[in-house]
């Protein structure tokens, strides 16, 4: 910068008249950390050089701009200062008032320089002024979750037009990035799948341990809190594995194919066995087909807000074989009994099933 200017009076230091900043003491001024013998210096600097006084307040409205964060500020400082030494090497001065008395090329080219040596103070000033910002800890957005109440069913359609319906007391999970890296949902109950089919991006559905992958298809899931999830495929095909287990194993489920899988992994499959009454329970029928009274009893739980209590052992190895639709529980369970040759007594969302004389009607 300019040192020419008045001649230094009988007040000032001597030494000032030598004096000449550069620019990390600048930024020091500007930042507030110089010394006082230092800012002392720079205004008496600056008394004798109004021009360089009025590129001073530029710096400083330069530096109330936000700059990128990503700025190599060393690097940039460094390209100013051999710049400097340069135009010091080959006779230029640095200066302000200079500039505008020079040739239009020369001007520009100053000015480019002046401006990259007022980006680097503005940049070194407000980083350092700049407390340190902590990563962000922001909460990833929670999974959306569908749930429906005992005895009611409902449907949701999922972002890619996937459709699910919803059985009884059921509730299903939805990630909140579902489409962006995978499609995987989670399922506690019933629900009946109508899938989109995406061979970039296969639909899978997590049911406890067991998980049942798409290859585009309409299929049933039935799951118990305590036995076996029971998958019926209408159309396409499905693969059924323990999530653990590699992506290659379990069974693969062709249309009409009805599978189960239970706690421990271990997966089956009953070709060309699914029927009409496999998806019954879509349209608001619930049948059982030989069906053990664990299935019965979360059934009973889910449609009707039962819980079905079998304290005899002669009881709990029957399985049933009947359908209902709409009708009111104590009628129900009225049914049920009777087929196992059993007495029912119901307290409240209790019903309890004991040995009854004489032999059951069917099972």
């Amino acid at each position: 910068m300019s040192s020419d200017g008045p001649r230094p009076n009988d007040s000032e230091n001597p030494s000032d008249a030598a004096f000449e900043p550069d620019w990390d003491a600048i930024a020091r001024v500007l930042a507030g950390e110089s010394t006082a013998d230092e800012r002392a210096r720079i205004e008496r600097w600056l008394e004798r050089n109004p021009a360089d006084r009025e590129l001073l307040a530029q710096l400083e409205a330069a530096r109330r701009l936000h700059p990128p964060s990503d700025v190599d500020v060393e690097g940039a400082l460094a390209r100013v200062h051999a710049k400097m030494t340069e135009m010091g090497r080959s006779g230029e001065r640095f200066e302000s008032r200079r500039i505008l008395a020079w040739p239009e090329p020369l001007r520009s080219k100053a000015a480019i320089a002046l401006l990259a040596a007022a980006a680097v103070v503005a940049i070194v000033v407000t980083l350092r002024r700049s407390p340190v910002t902590a990563p962000s800890t922001a909460t990833p957005p929670a999974p959306r979750t569908y749930a429906t109440l005992v005895g009611q069913r409902d449907s949701v359609i999922l972002g890619d037009g996937s459709r699910v319906l919803l059985g009884p007391d059921t509730r299903l999970t939805v990630p909140s990035d579902y489409g962006a890296r995978s499609r995987q949902v989670e399922l506690r109950g019933d629900a009946y799948f109508d899938v989109r089919h995406d061979s970039r991006q296969p639909f899978s559905v997590r049911v406890g341990s067991a998980l049942i992958e798409d290859v585009g298809t309409t299929f049933t899931v039935e799951s118990d809190d305590a036995d076996t999830t029971h998958i019926a495929v209408v159309t396409g095909s499905v693969r059924v594995r323990a999530t653990n287990a590699p992506a290659t194993s379990g069974v693969v489920l062709e249309a009409g194919d009805g599978g189960a899988i239970d706690r421990a992994g271990r997966a089956s499959v009953l070709r060309r066995s699914v029927r009409a009454e496999d998806t019954a329970w879509t349209t608001g029928q619930v049948v059982f087909r030989n069906a053990s009274l664990a299935r019965v009893a979360v059934v009973l739980r889910r449609w009707y807000g039962v819980r079905l209590q079998v304290t005899d052992p002669s009881l709990r190895n029957q399985h049933l074989n009947t359908s209902f639709n709409g009708e009111p529980v104590d009628q129900v369970l009225r049914k049920i009994g009777l087929m196992l040759g059993a007495s029912v007594l119901r307290r409240g969302d209790t019903a309890t099933l004991t040995p009854a004389h004489g032999p059951a009607i069917a099972r």
